[in-house]
């Protein structure tokens, strides 16, 4: 894809359902995508909208689709074999400069897990990259909500994976029930040169980077992902702009320091 600006014909080669309201999507594209970065999906007739990448390979890409509007409903009803439209990739992705060998704690709620499942896999799979640990909290609604299930355990293998549900409702679930929040303190080595990410509805991040302060993780080294707002994906509607900032040129992902007064 040599312009980003042009929307590409692409086939739908894989599905997989997660939970009713949250499917992937497998796309026979080629694309060179950074984790972090989003792409603008089109279905002609329907409408447009903005979609992280949660994996990619030399010849394809994952998009991980909720069904909450027009669009994504949609979405969620194409078939193996269907076409839609991609533009992209857009934003800025995460430093992974700046977590090489460095412990790096993911804090992410919900759908937030599909932007920070490339970066995972990245450490994981790329062995000229090394870390000096990571810690995964993710927290879903209920265990039917969880996504991801088998790379789950996979990560397992190596990495320290918290999974927790607000709630247990009526299944057997033998995990963790609470906010991540709840969980950061029970993070080993948690120090001033920790790298953070945290991804997830504004007050989870509100509360989980004062729980990161509280532990002595530097502003200048947590990052957040702005995944709300975005519109047309180039900075053009303004749609996504919060004070200074366009999410969609500026972001998705930021520094702490860059938007800690932004957080809404």
């Amino acid at each position: 894809m040599n312009n980003i600006y042009l929307s590409k014909k692409t086939e739908v080669i894989g599905i997989r359902k997660h939970t009713p309201t949250e499917w992937s999507l497998s796309l026979s594209i080629q694309t060179e995508t950074v984790p972090g970065q989003f792409v603008m999906v089109s279905l002609p007739g329907v409408g447009e909208v903005p979609i992280s990448v949660s994996g990619y390979t030399a010849d394809s890409i994952e998009l991980t689709i909720r069904n909450v509007g027009e669009v994504t409903s949609h979405l969620c009803k194409i078939n193996p074999g269907d076409h839609l439209y991609i533009r992209g990739p857009y934003g800025n992705g995460f430093p992974l400069e700046e977590f090489a060998g460095r412990h790096l704690l993911l804090i992410v709620g919900g759908s937030a897990m599909a932007p920070v499942k490339p970066l995972i896999e990245y450490c994981l799979n790329n062995n000229n990259f090394q870390l000096e640990g990571m810690d995964i909290i993710a927290g879903f609604k209920s265990p039917r909500h969880i996504l991801f299930r088998d790379e789950i355990n996979h990560w397992k293998k190596k990495y320290n994976v918290r999974i927790t549900v607000d709630r247990d409702e009526d299944y057997a679930w033998m995990g963790s029930i609470g906010f991540v929040v709840d969980y950061i303190k029970e993070v080993q080595d948690i120090s001033e040169d920790t790298r953070a990410i945290i991804i997830g509805p504004p007050l989870m991040m509100t509360n989980s980077v004062r729980e990161l302060l509280r532990h002595g993780v530097k502003e200048e080294n947590t990052y957040l992902s702005f995944e709300r707002h975005m519109k047309c994906g180039t900075g053009k509607c303004g749609h996504c702009r919060i004070r200074d900032k366009y999410v969609c040129l500026d972001g998705p992902v930021f520094n702490y320091n860059e938007v800690k007064e932004l957080i809404d």
